[in-house]
This record gives C-alpha cells, sequence and structure tokens, in this order.
C-alpha cells in the first residue's frame, strides 16, 4: 500500500555553530568543542521521526537531512499528511517547507510538531501562520497522531530506531551505529523558567515505556554486534527510583548479555544521585550521566545545595561518566562572582561538558517576564534560537563579553584537564579497580570484565594524546594514566603497540591537513526510511533505509 504518511526533519544546509561544524553535531559544537586534535564528531538521528512512524498502523516515510529539491521530488508522491519536526532555530526552513507543500502537494495536511512548536505563538506572529499549517502538535506525539489518523491505541511502544554514534573523524570518518536510543519519558516537573521542555508537557510527565519496555529495546539493539551503549531519554530519569530498580533487576538477571555488555546513560539531576548507593548504581547498568550543574548562583530547585564536587568525584570514582551542563547568563552572575562561579564548574572536570549560553525561546515563561521588563530584544531572528545567540539583555554582561567567557572556559577545560577521550580511559580504569575491590559477585566477576573492554578500546590513543598534549599539565596526567594502565594489565604486546602507532601516524597526517587551513563542514547524509504497515514490519528493524544514488532521484538500499 502507498504510503500515506511522510515525516522529515527541515531541510539542509543546517546552520554552521562553529566553523566546520554543522547544528546536528552535538559532540562537535558542544561537549568535546574546543578540544583540537580530539573533537569527536557525532553521527546522528532524527529520532522523534522514527519513533512517531513506529507507533501508528499505517506505512509511511521518514526522511532525515533532505535538501530542498530532494524534499521537493519527495511530494510527487502526495501524501496524505506531511509531518515536519522543527526546533525554533530551523523556522525560516520550516516556513519555506511549507510553501513548497502548498505549491506542489496542495492536497496534503501539513502537520508541525518539535520542541520548536511551543514558541509558535510569538514566533510567527504576522507570518500568516495559520494558513500555512493544518495540525500544531503542541504536546505527546504519539497519542496526536494516532487521533489525527483515526488508529486505535497500540498497547506497546515500540522504540526500534538507527543507532548513533560519534568518532574521532581523522581515525574514520563516519562511526557505524554504536549507540541505541531510547525514550523512556518526555516532561520535568521541575519545570525551569527557560526549560522548552517542561513547558511543552505543562510541567507533566508522561511516561512512554516502563522498565519492562525499555529493557527489551535494549536487548533488541545488542542483536547487533556493534552495539556498546544505548541512551535512554528522559529529563530526570534517575529521579525515579523504582523504575531505575526495576531495570537494573533486568539487566542483572539477563542471561544473554548481562551487566558484561548491557549499559546505558541517563539524565540525573543533582538532588536525586544520592538516592542511590555508588554499588547500586552500577548494579543497575548506568554508565553515564548527564547532570544539570548550572550555575552556582540560579537558585534552582533541582540543585537543591547538593554537593556537586562530591557527586561528581563519587561517581567518576566508581566508574560512571559524566556530562557536565552549565549555564551562563544566569541573573545571579555578576562580575563580583563570575570567575568563582566558573571555578567551581571547571573544578568538577566532569568527562563531557555543556557550557552554554541561556537560551531565551519565545512563549517561556521567563520570556514573558524580560520581555515585560523591557529585556528582550526587539527582534530575535530564527537563526539566534539557539545555546550561543543572542535573544536577551544581560543586566550585568554584554553578549559579546558572555560569548568570550563560554569560548575560555572550554579553553581553560581543554588546557587543564585534557581530552574527553583520555577522561574516558581515566574513569574506566577507576571503575576497573571499584569492582575488583569489591565484595559483590557481580560487580568482581561480570560488572569489571566491561570496564576491562573498554580500557583496552581507548588505551591505544594514549600515544597519541601524549603527543599532542595541549600542556605539561595534561602531559603529566595522562603519562600518569599511561604508567597505571601498565600496572594493571601489564606491558603492551606488539600488536598493540602497532596500532598504537597506526593512530598516532593518522593523527599526524591530520596535524598537517589541518597546517594547510582544509576544513569541511561535515553534514549528515540525505537518508530515506520506508516503514511498511504495522503488520508488515521486521520486529528487529523495522524500516527499510535508502540512500540517493549520485545526483539522480534513484535509491538504492542500504546493504
Amino acid at each position: 500500500m502507498k504510503p500515506n504518511i511522510l515525516f522529515t526533519s527541515v531541510c539542509k544546509p543546517h546552520n554552521e555553530m562553529l566553523r566546520g561544524v554543522s547544528s546536528t553535531d552535538h559532540m562537535a559544537y558542544r561537549l568535546t568543542r574546543g578540544q583540537g586534535l580530539f573533537v569527536l564528531n557525532e553521527h546522528s538521528h532524527v529520532s522523534p521521526l522514527h519513533i512517531l512512524a513506529q507507533n501508528i498502523s499505517a506505512s509511511s516515510v521518514v526522511l532525515e537531512y533532505p535538501t530542498f529539491d530532494q524534499f521537493i521530488n519527495e511530494l510527487n508522491n502526495n501524501y496524505g499528511y506531511i509531518a515536519i519536526s522543527f526546533k525554533a532555530i530551523d523556522s525560516d526552513q520550516l516556513l519555506e517547507m511549507c510553501k513548497l507543500i502548498r505549491k506542489y502537494s496542495p492536497r496534503s495536511q501539513i502537520v508541525v510538531g518539535g520542541y520548536g512548536a511551543v514558541c509558535s505563538p510569538e514566533l510567527f506572529k504576522g507570518s500568516e501562520w495559520e494558513n500555512k499549517i493544518d495540525h500544531l502538535c503542541l504536546g505527546e506525539g504519539i497519542s496526536f497522531l494516532r487521533q489525527l489518523l483515526g488508529e486505535s491505541e497500540i498497547d506497546c511502544v515500540h522504540c526500534c530506531l538507527p543507532k548513533e554514534g560519534s568518532t574521532l573523524p581523522w581515525i574514520t570518518p563516519r562511526s557505524v551505529g554504536t549507540k541505541g536510543v531510547i525514550l523512556s519519558g518526555i516532561g520535568c516537573t521541575y519545570r525551569c523558567p527557560f526549560c522548552s521542555t517542561s513547558e511543552y508537557t505543562k510541567g507533566k510527565y508522561i511516561e512512554v515505556m516502563n522498565a519492562e519496555q525499555i529493557y527489551k529495546t535494549m536487548c533488541n539493539y545488542w542483536k547487533d554486534p556493534f552495539t556498546n551503549s544505548v541512551s535512554i531519554y528522559d529529563e530526570n530519569f534517575l529521579k525515579q527510583t523504582e523504575k531505575v530498580n526495576s531495570l537494573g533487576e533486568y539487566l542483572r538477571n539477563d542471561q544473554d548479555y548481562g551487566l558484561a555488555r548491557l549499559n546505558y546513560s541517563a539524565f540525573g539531576s543533582l538532588n536525586t544521585i544520592p538516592q542511590y548507593n555508588p554499588e547500586q548504581l552500577l548494579l543497575n547498568g548506568i554508565d553515564m550521566i548527564w547532570i544539570g550543574v548550572e550555575s552556582k548562583y540560579s537558585g534552582l530547585k533541582k540543585l537543591n545545595n547538593s554537593s556537586a564536587q562530591e557527586i561528581f568525584q563519587m561517581l567518576h570514582s566508581i566508574g560512571i561518566k559524566t556530562i557536565g551542563s552549565w549555564i551562563m547568563g544566569d541573573d545571579g552572575q555578576t562580575p563580583d562572582n563570575i570567575k568563582n562561579d566558573i571555578d567551581y564548574f571547571i573544578n568538577l572536570d566532569p568527562t563531557f561538558q555543556q557550557i552554554s549560553l541561556l537560551s531565551i525561546l519565545p512563549s517561556m515563561p521567563i520570556w514573558h517576564e524580560l520581555k515585560q521588563r523591557g529585556r528582550i530584544p526587539e527582534e530575535v531572528k530564527a537563526s539566534n534560537y539557539h545555546l550561543y545567540g543572542n535573544t536577551f539583555i544581560h543586566p550585568n554582561f554584554t553578549y559579546e563579553e558572555m560569548l568570550g567567557y563560554i569560548k575560555n572556559m572550554y579553553n581553560r577545560i581543554y588546557l587543564e584537564n585534557g581530552p574527553a577521550i583520555m577522561k574516558i580511559l581515566e574513569v574506566n580504569l577507576n571503575g576497573y579497580e571499584f569492582c575488583n575491590r569489591s565484595n559483590e559477585f557481580l560487580l568482581k566477576q561480570v560488572k569489571s570484565q566491561y570496564f576491562h573492554q573498554r580500557c583496552e578500546s581507548y588505551s591505544h590513543l594514549i600515544k597519541t594524546a601524549l603527543t599532542f598534549a595541549p600542556s605539561d599539565q595534561v602531559r603529566k596526567r595522562i603519562e600518569s594514566l599511561r604508567l597505571r594502565f601498565q600496572d594493571i594489565f601489564g606491558k603492551p604486546t606488539l600488536s598493540y603497540i602497532n596500532l598504537s602507532d597506526l593512530i598516532l601516524r593518522k593523527a599526524e597526517q591530520e596535524i598537517k591537513r589541518r597546517d594547510k587551513g582544509i576544513y569541511k563542514t561535515i553534514e549528515e547524509p540525505f537518508r530515506r526510511y520506508c516503514y511498511p504497515e504495522i503488520n508488515n514490519r521486521n520486529g528487529n528493524k523495522p524500516y527499510v533505509v535508502e540512500y540517493p544514488e549520485g545526483d539522480k532521484f534513484e535509491f538504492k538500499k542500504a546493504g
């Protein structure tokens, strides 16, 4: 049967967040930003579209990262519905796509959703928005679409998404998919005034998958031997102790993979992590936690005076990696306290970090407040609605000053703490030693295998990291790490030395290329996914992926 609904991301080109870095590459422009040779590039997918396609009965097509020409070509199929997911930064592309739909497929009904949708009342004033779309989704999308299409509820939520990954691009240009993605729930009850996620669900939490469903989906990902982790999307997953402990029980009792392989990253606020003891965190399969540290002076209730320093040290000491996020632009930050605030975050030494400028999106509670106080510029272009855009007036700093602090923080982190790839190795070594000291059988005999494998994988980069260390301080830290690794696992074998030397040669070639000023923006390729009707889908991979054949609009199936 001919697909009746088209799901699509906004069209390329995407905004360049940094020189040669696309806005879709979160690793490069956020989490490993400023780390020179050791900046990771991310291979990503538009997961929300796949979640929607997998949870309706009808056949459909999902487009990832099309050009406008590719999008126009797809419109020849005369879909009944065309659903576009967008962020506020993508507003210009979205409006252009709507015009094209009206021109080339006028009978199609346009459905718009995503986190940009909550901004729509203000974002599209004066743009005749009501004449450009037919349906606006301002909440949870699965139920919205099922109701729109006249479909009955499906008991089980399906979530078998294309896998993501990250890599050092000079070693391999594009990572194979190594990381699965699972949507546990949407929304957050803390409702921070700048947060579009909590505004999207009006401060409610909506569960999408329970612990058993998450576990079964994880196991499905691990049927692919390239899988090494999954990310669980849920704004404060660790707050749900019963769900976390229940998932951990499934992972511990798994006979095929167990804790030696099954693991995940998740979000957890500072005041939720102390609910678990260190061994409990590992026994529940947690490998990395994204923690919103924010500013010391923000007064957010999710911080709750928890000792960030103690929590980060504890997590790193047992083998759990961290992503620490910090925001520049809080009203409480002043010229007198900003150095203290910055030092506080850098001393946490997170494995990865997101340092961003406060982004004031239209229709957020804080936007209305600042608008009344005359602190929102008269005109803010849609292209400014991102983590480093100029969207508000700070009482103590200029926009340029705030960007300067962010740039300096990324530089300091690299010069003082070193690249993320070596911090990953260091924390995994901690985990290996912690598990070997434990009296808990599953940690000592099973989880230690996981850390051993991870240590081996990252250790081949030690020689390159030593050669191109950004400072003497970092070089000493890496040398100490090298000696520690050798003390634990013994002297390197010939094959180990050969692989380490090969990576070093590749790094030297990359340095020469960069010295010539050769930069190229790495963009995700256009992909087309075909979903048959729900009764005809393969459970392991319910879609067929196609790539364009040259400049023609003929497609070849992925091998």
